[in-house]
């Protein structure tokens, strides 16, 4: 038996209780609505996959109105309007003179309360110099870090992540770094808690905060019970933390018949859980060479189930749980990104999806599980 295609979108029921913001073909970021699901883009327009995301908040007020009194400015420091389209094509964008003078501490910051100590967040901006190249910093989060940026003409988003050393801190931008005066064009700074920044989120006056992406398959008459394969092209996230799922397959609940997979990123080890009539019959940590790869790059995912067997295909190695088992044939739901939709989000890009009817061989999943 070949292949049961299914395109993504016939068959994908997606919510979200916000608006996203999402780069289109054309390369220009664009609000998504309600309910809408984000097929992302990179700046030249090309496809990166369906982008499943947990929920996030912006901690920065007045988000890209960088002359408001709640972003400070050291003496010297300059901002102004542009006549230069921010990223989402609007006239937001702000021109910043940073002087160079006091070592290049000087600046622009923002301070954020209710940090937890010790807890990660990443500070993001969308920057460009105004004309040829410019040295900057960003820097704030743990006290008085600093890291470098090289910007062009072209907008890029940069960023840093970081350990908060105390309860309030201030993400600053400067040329601390460098020392030299620069020149250059800011939109939408953002300082959210986790390793790596996520989706745009555009606060005007409080913390802004973006819901969670659900997305779930309708198991028609395109899914068989008892046997299957699928295999996942990921763009996995430039940093992880924690357990974040791939795919749950389950009944009424995950409590009741499931079969879940997901990956541990502080054991560096894939996960598989199958439970029947409510009692778990394998937890098992797939180990060995089966790690989904380096942060920023991706990977393909084989898994396959049948009576007696669930096994999972990645990086030119198949381990498989132990056997003795019936697989359950009750299955009405498929998450994937997340664990139900509410959390242990993926928090990269879906780039493609693929089903077959039947468990597939091993030498298959090596071949369909290799980038």
């Amino acid at each position: 038996m070949g292949l049961r295609y299914q395109p993504l979108a016939a068959c994908m029921k997606f919510t979200r209780a916000s608006t996203k913001l999402i780069r289109g073909m054309d390369g220009m970021l664009a609000t998504q609505p309600i309910d809408a699901p984000g097929f992302d883009h990179d700046a030249l327009g090309r496809a990166r996959g369906l982008l499943i995301e947990g929920a996030a908040t912006n901690k920065l007020r007045y988000s890209t109105a960088f002359t408001n009194v709640l972003w400070e400015k050291n003496a010297g420091v300059g901002v102004t309007a542009s006549t230069v389209a921010a990223p989402d094509g609007s006239m937001s964008a702000m021109a910043l003179d940073l002087p160079g003078s006091s070592g290049g501490a000087d600046g622009l910051y923002q301070n954020v309360g209710d940090l937890t100590v010790g807890a990660v967040y990443s500070f993001a901006v969308w920057m460009r110099a105004v004309s040829g190249t410019a040295d900057v910093t960003l820097g704030g989060i743990d006290g008085a870090s600093a890291h470098g940026f090289m910007l062009d003409e072209t907008w890029q988003r940069v960023s840093i992540s970081e350990p908060a050393s105390g309860t309030i801190r201030y993400p600053k931008i400067s040329t601390a770094v460098s020392g030299v005066p620069a020149s250059v064009l800011i939109w939408n700074a953002q300082l959210e808690a986790g390793p790596a920044p996520t989706s745009d989120i555009v606060s005007d006056g409080i913390p802004a905060t973006r819901a969670p992406d659900q997305v779930m398959l309708d198991p028609g008459d395109w899914f068989a019970q008892g046997a299957g394969t699928f295999v996942f092209d990921l763009e996995l996230p430039p940093a992880w933390d924690g357990i974040w799922r791939i795919v749950q397959l389950y009944s009424t609940s995950l409590n009741d018949d499931h079969l879940d997979l997901g990956y541990d990123s502080d054991a560096d080890q894939l996960r598989v859980s199958l439970r029947k009539g409510g009692q778990p019959i394998v937890t098992q940590s797939l180990y060995g060479t089966l790690l989904p790869g380096t942060p920023g790059t991706h990977a393909r995912i084989a898994m396959a189930w049948e009576d007696d067997v669930v096994a999972v295909g990645l990086n030119g190695g198949v381990l498989k749980s132990p056997d003795g088992f019936a697989m359950p044939r009750t299955f009405t739901h498929i998450v994937l990104g997340s664990y139900d939709g509410t959390d242990k989000h993926l928090n990269g890009h879906v780039r493609n999806l693929a089903y077959w009817p039947e468990r597939l061989s091993d030498a298959r999943l090596l071949a369909l599980s290799a980038v």
